[in-house]
């Protein structure tokens, strides 16, 4: 029996390979074209990847945390007839692209930039456009090869979702797919016993899975504010000049709490400092803050954020001071907690527990002493158990490393290859250029080793509250041994096969401890 090999698909121009975070469908499980197969992280964003035809998940070719190259082998697929997925027909036509819908409440969009210019070829998986939703700025990718023949809209143009965005030119087989306007004439000489019925306007595109966010270089300050269409609608029915507004979205996106802060008066405007993505339900019952470690930034939690919200999370994760995307600078570890109580306030979220990573846990501890709701504490290879900790690898971080050094210091964090492009390195290695975390390092860790202590506070929540500690057994940045003082109400998780970042060496582990328990 035939069997089609299902390879890494390429989700934005820049990715070179991928995580795969997850399958969300099981082998032998038969799939629609347009259902989700499996998750996949790349070092901008963690998206889904949706089947471009019918078929059955034959074999899995790779598991969960392993890194991918684009085009490698990832899965062995079959028809349902138990047939190779197979085109129907050959020849071409032309049909008109609709704009799709990102997400479940985008009514319209904005198109930012076209990536093809008309006339030029692409293949699948290469960007098509940009659009920038209530939500986010986000690359949408080709299922398929094709030409693009014309633009029929303007840059900037707000859109609804299922109106008509371009004409492409594409192989007759691929012209049943999803996301097609219906056409006035018949397709051009199809093979007699192929089905290439007409489809609805795009309004549930499947495809719609697959888009990648999108991290740009900063905007002209003399150039319009990027906002997303619902800010620009508020401010607007306000009276608000969207100048005079700090965005805390990505590269500084004016979004709609931003408007809303505005229109408060002001009283939120530190929360404004703080960068954050939000996964999940909002509202959901159980509420889960997140909080990275040092050097860190909220995209560590990318794919474990995402993860928890599709378990039934709110989710809500920060860059703390002095690190991504927030202003706020950290001179101290007191620093690191210093606004969370305002910004959790003007987010109305109150979160129900706390998962915190490495130094991320000093910051943790303080505020869970503050927030009389929290029913749990979840700490990842937290700091402030001992004296001992990699000063080589906090040296490194803090001093401004090259992009060549910050890969050796990066290959101490896990058990496994990191696998971290290129692009991802030097990425970082800008960030970390700025020295913004100079001051925080000494503050924290000195020759000695580490200078913040997190035992008695432990022991006060742990009365009050479910407290866990989860360490990797290859830990080389804290010792794991460390936790041996932890009080005895403490529950302590042990995982084999990981390093300082066990929800990227062992997610699966880290994911169970958590599922079962949304509402």
């Amino acid at each position: 029996m035939s069997a089609a090999i299902l390879t890494m698909p390429r989700l934005g121009e820049t990715m070179e390979e991928g995580r795969i975070v997850g399958w969300l469908i099981a082998e032998g499980d038969a799939f629609k074209r347009g259902d989700p197969i499996l998750e996949i992280e790349t070092d901008k964003t963690v998206a889904e990847l949706p089947a471009l035809t019918d078929g059955v998940l034959a074999e899995k070719l790779v598991a969960p945390g392993d890194m991918i190259v684009v085009g490698a082998p990832i899965a062995r697929l079959k028809g349902e007839d138990g047939a190779s997925p197979a085109l129907a027909a050959s020849g071409r036509v032309t049909r008109t692209l609709a704009m799709p819908r990102l997400g479940e409440t985008m009514d319209e969009g904005r198109i930012v930039g076209w990536m093809v210019q008309p006339g030029a070829a692409f293949k699948r998986g290469d960007g098509l456009f940009e659009i920038e939703t209530d939500k986010t700025v986000a690359e949408f990718p080709a299922l398929m090869d094709g030409t693009l023949v014309e633009t029929l809209v303007e840059l900037g143009s707000m859109v609804p979702v299922g109106a008509p965005l371009a004409r492409v030119e594409i192989a007759v087989a691929d012209a049943a797919m999803e996301g097609f306007l219906p056409e006035e004439t018949s397709l051009a000489a199809p093979a007699p016993d192929a089905t290439l019925g007409t489809t609805a306007p795009a309004t549930t595109a499947p495809v719609a899975a697959c888009v990648a966010a999108v991290t740009h270089a900063p905007a002209d300050p003399a150039a319009p504010r990027r906002a997303t269409p619902i800010a620009r609608r508020l401010a607007a029915r306000a009276g608000i000049d969207l100048a005079s507004l700090r965005g805390s979205g990505r590269r500084g996106r004016i979004e709609a709490r931003d408007v809303e802060a505005a229109l408060a008066g002001g009283a939120v405007a530190a929360a404004g400092a703080i960068a954050f993505d939000r996964h999940g339900t909002p509202g959901a019952a159980r509420r889960a803050l997140l909080l990275h470690g040092f050097a860190g930034d909220r995209t560590t939690f990318a794919a474990f954020g995402n993860q928890l919200g599709r378990a039934g999370y709110d989710v809500l994760v920060p860059d703390l001071p002095g690190h991504g995307g927030t202003d706020a600078e950290a001179t101290g570890a007191a620093d690191l907690s210093a606004p969370l109580p305002g910004f959790l306030a003007a987010q109305r979220f109150a979160p129900t527990e706390i998962v915190a990573h490495s130094l991320g846990a000093v910051a943790a501890v303080a505020l869970a002493e503050a927030l009389p709701g929290l029913q749990r504490l979840t700490l990842l290879c937290p700091a402030g158990l001992g004296l001992a900790i990699d000063s080589d690898f906090i040296a490194g971080m803090a001093a401004r490393p090259s992009p060549g050094a910050l890969r050796h210091l990066l290959r101490r964090l896990t058990a496994r290859p990191a696998g971290l492009s290129d692009a991802a390195v030097a990425g970082l290695a800008a960030t970390l250029g700025a020295g913004r975390l100079t001051a925080l390092a000494e503050d924290a860790f000195g020759a000695g080793g580490q200078k913040v202590d997190i035992v008695e506070p432990l022991a006060r929540l742990s009365r009050r509250m479910s407290v866990r500690l989860v360490v990797g057994l290859e830990d080389r940045i804290i010792p794991w041994t460390q936790v041996t003082v932890a009080p005895s109400r403490v529950a302590i998780h042990l995982v084999a096969g990981a390093g300082h970042m066990p929800h990227w060496d062992q997610p699966g582990e880290i994911l169970a401890l958590f599922e079962g328990d949304a509402a």
